[in-house]
């Protein structure tokens, strides 16, 4: 049986898991990430208000996984992030995979009642199991990326970039456009992406830490966006760089490092289209902890369409006709609401 967590589920959630997958998307990156902790929020407060998360749990005499996902900014878009398996002691039982399909799939039917559009799945190289439930599920991976770690950087004064501004809310358009010209098509159908997309927050908040971004260029025709997420773990930096102005990247990436005034690590996620950034980093003194995967998957919607009777069919109601208030209610299987 598979439902969402309850207070009865406590005791088995703080058990170590004798298998465990961490989706590290850069919010999971910058975070100090306690999966019980999150939990319990998301019972106090599950999906579709405040907190965003959902943790499911799945019962065959006793705890055997669960599995933990987080509604973006955007409402209509869900990230996996922990994905868990547990032993039945002395019993033979269903494998990790077939846990994580029974898991996952469960989500997804939740996720389209909650009028989510699209699932993502960050993976990392060495989880191939996972990889194959992916993808009998129907996701799609659309871009591969790797992931830098900086240990300790730095602190540097000033950089000789001095055309870098700080990002404001009137960049949005000109930033999404920058992203569609870096950005293979492939991965814009993936992530449909709008230009809201890239208005930044200030606010520190659970999980997705604040936000702070730079640009470069004039508000109609931007040619860098360097974005820096902050959390309790960390910072994860972004990049969005024009390709004639990739050779520079390090001297940007300084001066965003100088603005850093803790030693907290910093991780660079570089995505394959753009990875001649990679040398900046190794510039630097970042070192490549690994590479990632990027999955997707769409989910169908269905929009209700109120339907109109014309007037001259009214005196038919008495004759059987389906009244008006009904058309436009029936479900998925035919039947009325």
């Amino acid at each position: 049986m598979i439902r969402p967590a309850t207070f009865a589920d406590l005791w088995g959630l703080r058990r170590k898991p004798t298998r465990r997958i961490f989706f590290y998307s850069d919010a999971l990156l910058a975070s100090s990430f306690h999966p019980f902790l999150l939990a319990l929020r998301s019972m106090l407060d599950p999906m579709g208000a405040s907190t965003d998360q959902r943790t499911l749990v799945l019962r065959d005499h006793g705890l055997r996984g669960y599995l933990q996902a987080c509604r973006r900014s955007n409402k209509r878009e869900v990230d996996l992030q922990f994905l868990t398996a547990f032993k039945r002691a002395g019993r033979e039982g269903q494998s990790d995979g077939e846990l994580f399909y029974r898991l996952i799939e469960d989500m997804l039917k939740r996720a389209g009642s909650h009028n989510i559009e699209r699932v993502f799945a960050t993976v990392g190289s060495r989880a191939d199991d996972v990889v194959e439930v992916l993808r009998q599920l129907g996701f799609q991976p659309y871009a591969q990326q790797a992931v830098w770690m900086l240990p300790e950087p730095a602190l540097e004064v000033g950089s000789k970039i001095v055309a870098l501004r700080r990002q404001q809310r009137r960049d949005a358009w000109a930033i999404h456009q920058l992203y569609s010209s870096v950005s293979p098509r492939h991965v814009q159908q993936a992530e449909l992406r709008d230009s809201t997309s890239w208005e930044t927050s200030g606010t520190r908040r659970l999980l997705r830490g604040s936000e702070r971004a730079w640009v470069l260029g004039d508000d109609q025709a931007l040619t860098v966006q360097l974005q820096l997420r902050t959390g309790s773990r960390g910072h994860v930096l972004q990049m969005l760089v024009a390709p004639h102005l990739r050779t520079e990247a390090a001297a940007m990436v300084r001066y965003v490092l100088s603005q850093i005034h803790d030693q907290r690590p910093v991780f660079a996620v570089v995505r394959s289209y753009q990875s001649e950034l990679g040398q900046a980093l190794e510039e630097l003194g970042f070192v490549m902890r690994g590479e990632q995967t990027l999955y997707a998957k769409q989910l169908a919607i269905l929009e209700r369409q109120s339907v109109f009777l014309p007037a001259l069919r009214r005196s038919e109601r008495a004759e059987g006709a389906i009244p008006t208030s009904t058309i436009g209610a029936i479900s998925i299987d035919g039947k009325a609401e």
